[in-house]
């Protein structure tokens, strides 16, 4: 099997069938490395960012773990996305915690700075995001991590601050498991959805204090839920 050229019009959507398809033809095991970027770019015939897009999405569903500076290797063709959540959260109890520590030392801050700072342009992109978080259906899982994902990122964007936003996009792209573990919670991505309103709300209003606390409290009911439902008592 080799790659075929992509013209659809959501490239990532291709990619990450046709990469899915090349593991399964070439019989590769856990461990095994990738293509580089540049070479399924090329292969496939679309920009790097679209094969980005479709190597983290593989990332979120288990498929593939990408290692920075060394490139992207398969790591469980049967993917986690779909493991009982209390299971999933046992396994990354760890990991959850820290990647909450972080933000939630980062992500309040920064919000207030996007309240000072940001632009009706980053308020429409933020609102955009929430549009489109709002109408993914229940079975597109890993694509409503990526808007949720997203949506911080965009936060992170309005803040105008690139030594914040440097931090944040390397903690979103090493660390992504309190993010899974918190829309793979039932029910969390309609309160999610919510809650980055009220936040956008405030930061359209320039209202620092009221966005800093939005954002400690979005990722507070993030943990309880995770804490309430990621028990195997709970199901």
């Amino acid at each position: 099997m080799d790659f075929t050229p992509i013209s659809r019009t959501r490239l990532s959507e291709s990619a990450i069938d046709q990469i899915k398809e090349y593991i399964i033809h070439h019989d590769l095991q856990s461990g095994s490395r990738l293509p580089s970027e540049r070479e399924l770019g090329k292969r496939l015939q679309i920009s790097r960012s679209s094969i980005r897009e479709a190597l983290r999405i593989l990332e979120i569903m288990g498929l593939v773990e990408v290692k920075s500076g060394k490139g992207t290797y398969v790591k469980d063709l049967t993917g986690d996305l779909f493991t009982p959540l209390p299971v999933w959260v046992s396994d990354y109890k760890d990991k959850i915690h820290k990647h909450f520590e972080a933000r939630l030392i980062l992500e309040p801050e920064i919000a207030a700075l996007a309240a000072r700072r940001a632009t009706p342009e980053h308020i429409e992109r933020l609102r955009e995001n929430i549009r489109i978080q709002g109408n993914l259906a229940d079975d597109q899982l890993a694509d409503r991590i990526q808007a949720d994902i997203d949506f911080h990122c965009l936060v992170a964007e309005a803040a105008r601050n690139e030594t914040l936003l440097m931090l944040f996009n390397s903690l979103a792209r090493i660390s992504f498991h309190g993010w899974k573990a918190a829309i793979k919670t039932k029910g969390r991505n309609e309160t999610a959805v919510k809650e980055h309103l009220e936040l956008t709300d405030k930061i359209s209003k320039n209202d620092e204090k009221g966005a800093r606390k939005a954002m400690r409290d979005h990722m507070l009911i993030s943990i309880k839920m995770i804490e309430a439902q990621g028990s195997p008592s709970s199901e």
